[in-house]
């Protein structure tokens, strides 16, 4: 009995010690996770009220800093004799005029890289005539400036896509030349520092371009930038190297431009581009004056002016230089600098270039060009090291799955979250989030809105002939959010190019129409888009929801086609007929097409870069030109040119009528002039059964077969051959008898 008794006791208290083990288990299971739940959420906690408190940095002045006082001293000083009777350019106009680029630049304002191009072109070629003040504000202004992201002080500057990595380096290195043993006061580095530091980037901007050709491929806005900095550098570089390979990256933009334009206008299928950028080259094509500059020929032919009408009165370096600078804005000085270095004999049009800009015969040009956030990867382009960021974000890539976490550590490392421009990044910059990669998994998973601002590679079809040239990003990113792409373009005339794209808004408020991506700028969704010779077929899908971070989106899609820029326009139901000169356009749509009542405000973005300069002839638009689809899942649109050379306008009207359109959902089937084309939006295109290639090699056409990632770019044409090799510096023309 006693052992029974005792027994019990022990096994009692055994138990009742367990029952203690087993709540003191208990509260370890539930205490211990609350409180690394309660610390996980209060580091969470931190986090956020951190980044809240980091608000953005104003990255425009509120009062008015115009360029133009920048552009006419500079145009004053070098052309004395075109300065207005009763003006005295003395150091008190000089003063004057130069203030308000001097404020922009030293208060770090979005796009004051720009301005600085032409300011050192001031320095360096109107130094005698500069008063010592004056120099002096302008080397304290280059030895303040920030000129790269590592640099210290909180700024909402551009510094990363393409055109600004190279105006930022071109700047720093040609400062640090100019005053290589000053110390510079925001970096601490001397000139020659700098200069080692820019040269860096600027020979990986120029590898790249080579190799992969422009990430903002065939833009008639950005390509002025490059323009600028890129004609500073070869004129004023003392790196005799790395200035002909400069005058090859040259060559291949200018290869680029003469490919698919017609008579002497640009506009084409691009992967960055404006409301006026894409409505004619009249409007919006920034390099225009520079093409002018260059394409003539002494002693021989000439192409015509790209702006017949009103040339005279908007281009830079004749009479009414303030009209052009109003035009276009701070482009115009990036021009100046373009034409001051070709008018010194710095750099000289290769003549196989000229030959192509001059050839009228009907021609099918392909080409590709930037690349995917996949070929980032594949390249080995994804990482903190220069050369990589300068890929990846002048790929404007930075939400995508595959980069995301290193556009955070990038953008934390150099302390960049108030920049305006990033500044959204700092509320997911949260790091027990980056740790579990939450960051990546919502990218993956959801594909917001902002993977759409890759702009990725551009696989582009062009035809043209003596009387047009139409191109398209062919099967580019289709269904994705978009950004400021322009997937088709008609240039038909100078004041005159036709194309289609979804809105990302069609909202009441008039802001619609310059937001970007809006109204006429990039696409809510891409389309599938294709393209064989003068026809383009084109293919978008409704959204049926939003995406994340994607607030608003609309149920039609739309057509430019201004009434007034045709000699005859007839709209039939589905069917378009226009007539303009020689060119005949036809457009049908798988649903009925109406005009939009005449929006002025929207007029004066897509036809006018200042509303200040509407005045002038040829500018206005003043009739109905928004012609819009509403309805049903599926958008297809054809788009077929042809030319009264070819049939009269009759004879096009009657053979598009005849052209069987069979449409099944997202499909077409369309037959003209005797093939057989069917696309469907899942990116399937055939011609007579036969499956059509969507992605091409760097160049491909009668001018030039070049692979992708080439070593050697050889251009040739009608006797006259460019061979450019990047590694071994040599740039050789060869002429033949």
């Amino acid at each position: 009995m006693r052992i029974t008794f005792a027994h019990r006791i022990i096994s009692s208290f055994k138990e009742y010690r367990q029952k203690e083990l087993n709540g003191v288990a208990l509260m370890i299971m539930l205490y211990i996770p609350a409180a690394l739940a309660g610390l996980a959420l209060l580091w969470m906690t931190a986090d956020l009220v951190a980044a809240l408190r980091q608000k953005p940095i104003a990255d425009l002045p509120e009062e008015s800093l115009d360029p133009l006082g920048l552009s006419l001293v500079y145009y004053y000083l070098t052309e004395p004799e075109k300065i207005p009777e009763g003006l005295t350019v003395d150091e008190e106009y000089i003063s004057r005029a130069l203030a308000p680029s001097l404020k922009y630049i030293n208060r770090r304002y979005d796009c004051a890289d720009f301005r600085l191009q032409l300011l050192f072109r001031l320095y360096k070629d109107c130094r005698d005539r500069l008063p010592q003040k004056v120099k002096e504000q302008i080397k304290s202004t280059f030895l303040n400036f920030k000129y790269w992201m590592d640099e210290p002080g909180a700024d909402s500057l551009c510094f990363w896509s393409e055109n600004h990595q190279l105006l930022f380096a071109v700047s720093e290195y040609l400062a640090g030349q100019e005053w290589p043993d000053q110390i510079f006061a925001n970096s601490g580095m001397s000139g020659s520092e700098h200069m080692t530091k820019a040269i860096r980037r600027i020979n990986y901007w120029m590898e790249q371009r080579f190799k992969y050709g422009f990430a903002e491929w065939f833009s008639n806005n950005y390509y002025a930038e490059n323009l600028g900095a890129m004609a500073n550098y070869i004129q004023y570089s003392r790196d005799r190297d790395s200035v002909e390979r400069m005058k090859m990256i040259l060559d291949l933009l200018w290869y680029d431009v003469a490919t698919v334009s017609v008579n002497n206008t640009f506009v084409a299928a691009s992967s960055r581009m404006y409301g006026d950028n894409k409505s004619g080259n009249l409007y919006g094509n920034r390099i225009r004056t520079a093409m002018e500059t260059i394409w003539p020929k002494p002693g021989g032919c000439k192409l015509p002016p790209a702006s017949p009408a009103i040339a005279q009165q908007i281009a830079a370096g004749t009479a009414d230089l303030e009209t052009m600078v109003k035009l276009v804005g701070v482009d115009a000085q990036m021009v100046q600098c373009f034409t001051a270095m070709y008018r010194a004999g710095c750099y000289l049009l290769p003549e196989v270039i000229y030959a192509i800009a001059l050839d009228r015969e009907p021609a099918v040009i392909k080409s590709s060009s930037g690349l995917n956030v996949n070929e980032l990867v594949e390249e080995g382009l994804v990482g903190q090291a220069d050369h990589q960021i300068m890929a990846q974000f002048g790929a404007e890539a930075f939400t995508n799955p595959e980069v995301i976490e290193n556009t955070l550590q990038y953008l934390n490392r150099h302390k960049m979250l108030r920049n305006k421009f990033v500044n959204p990044f700092r509320l997911i910059n949260i790091k027990l989030l980056r740790l579990l990669q939450v960051p990546r998994f919502i990218s993956a998973r959801f594909a917001p809105m902002t993977n759409g601002i890759a702009l990725g590679r551009g696989n582009v079809y062009c035809y043209r002939n003596r009387y047009y040239a139409l191109t398209t990003a062919v099967a580019h990113h289709v269904d994705s959010c978009g950004a400021q792409e322009h997937i088709w373009s008609a240039n038909i005339a100078p004041d005159l190019a036709i194309y289609t794209t979804h809105p990302a808004r069609d909202d009441c408020s008039p802001e619609k129409h310059e937001a970007s991506p809006g109204y006429w700028v990039g696409n809510g969704r891409r389309p599938m888009s294709v393209q064989d010779r003068n026809i383009n077929i084109t293919i978008y899908r409704m959204p049926q929801k939003k995406r994340l971070l994607e607030f608003r989106t609309a149920r039609i899609t739309h057509a430019y086609m201004p009434r007034e820029k045709f000699d005859q326009l007839e709209l039939e139901g589905r069917y378009v007929f226009g007539r303009r000169d020689r060119v005949l356009v036809a457009m049908i749509a798988n649903g009925e097409l109406k005009y939009r009542p005449y929006d002025s405000h929207a007029a004066s973005l897509l036809v006018q870069h200042d509303r200040q300069v509407a005045r002038i002839d040829g500018l206005k638009l003043e009739q109905e030109f928004d012609l819009v689809r509403e309805g049903g899942e599926y958008h297809i649109y054809i788009t077929e040119l042809s030319d009264t050379d070819t049939e009269s306008y009759e004879q096009f009207k009657q053979r598009i009528r005849g052209n069987e359109m069979v449409v099944r959902g997202g499909s077409v089937r369309y037959v003209s002039s005797g093939k057989e084309y069917y696309v469907s939006y899942d990116r399937i295109f055939t011609i007579n059964g036969a499956k059509q290639a969507t992605e091409y090699q760097r160049y491909d056409s009668k001018y030039s077969v070049t692979a992708r990632v080439p070593q050697t770019i050889v251009i040739k044409y009608r006797g006259k051959t460019l061979s450019l090799n990047y590694e071994r510096i040599e740039r050789k023309e060869i002429l033949e008898p």
